[in-house]
């Protein structure tokens, strides 16, 4: 890459920092590349029944384009935890749109790319987070944005989490705080689980806390928790392959 390239490419980067930039240019993406949509055919048992058709749905309005920023919460966190690696390998889980890819890759993380249960774009693949192709600690980092909820298995969830991720690596979930569900522990669709806090996941995972926001207000919250993998990391065999 010459120099001119090179600031061409800085210049592109910084322009997508700024959060209506960057949330009209996917827009405008998305409806150029949307053809090309691709669903997994074959879901494993632990996705919940509506999160297909939940989130696809929400392609068709500007809130699936940027969620009012809420990756924030955990994008910024793992950008600064990583900074002195800009070749870091980092995978965001159920993305929808190319909003949080390109964030990412804005703050330094070049490398950063999607997994979803659908996709249209090249930078997100498409498969089920139960279960998946990479193999072990192939990540740097692994960011959850508002997925876990969708799992009625949450705990195979966090231990594929675990195995793909680097010893030393990052975990990152967001989760919705809501106070009705906190007190009665009775969720409705599209939500198949109870968690409903930082502190929920926390217990799940198991594993040293770099960041948490969490201050369970009586208000619906976004919440969220990013760990560190331990230097041990998780060596367990591929997941059964889809």
């Amino acid at each position: 890459m010459t120099a001119f390239s090179r600031r061409l490419s800085t210049l592109y980067y910084e322009i997508l920092k700024m959060d209506r930039v960057r949330n009209l240019y996917c827009r405008i993406r998305y409806q150029f590349l949307k053809g090309n949509m691709r669903t997994l055919e074959s879901l494993s048992d632990a996705v919940g029944t509506h999160t297909l058709s939940h989130n696809k749905a929400a392609l068709e309005g500007p809130a699936g384009f940027g969620m009012a920023n809420r990756m924030a919460l955990l994008i910024y966190p793992v950008a600064a935890a990583l900074r002195m690696k800009p070749d870091a390998q980092v995978l965001i889980v159920g993305p929808r749109t190319e909003d949080d890819i390109f964030w990412t890759r804005a703050l330094g993380l070049r490398n950063a790319r999607g997994l979803d249960l659908f996709s249209y774009s090249k930078m997100i693949d498409v498969g089920d987070m139960h279960a998946t192709r990479f193999e072990s600690g192939q990540f740097d980092a692994v960011i959850l944005g508002w997925v876990i909820s969708y799992s009625s298995d949450p705990e195979r969830m966090v231990k594929e989490c675990k195995r793909i991720v680097k010893p030393g690596g990052y975990i990152g979930f967001g989760i919705e705080s809501n106070p009705d569900v906190r007190r009665s522990g009775v969720f409705s669709p599209p939500r198949v689980n109870a968690l409903n806090s930082g502190a929920d996941i926390a217990r799940l995972a198991n594993l040293p806390i770099l960041f948490l926001h969490d201050p369970e207000v009586d208000v619906p919250t976004d919440n969220a928790v990013v760990f560190q993998m331990q230097n041990g990391g998780v060596r367990n065999p591929p997941a059964a392959r889809q």
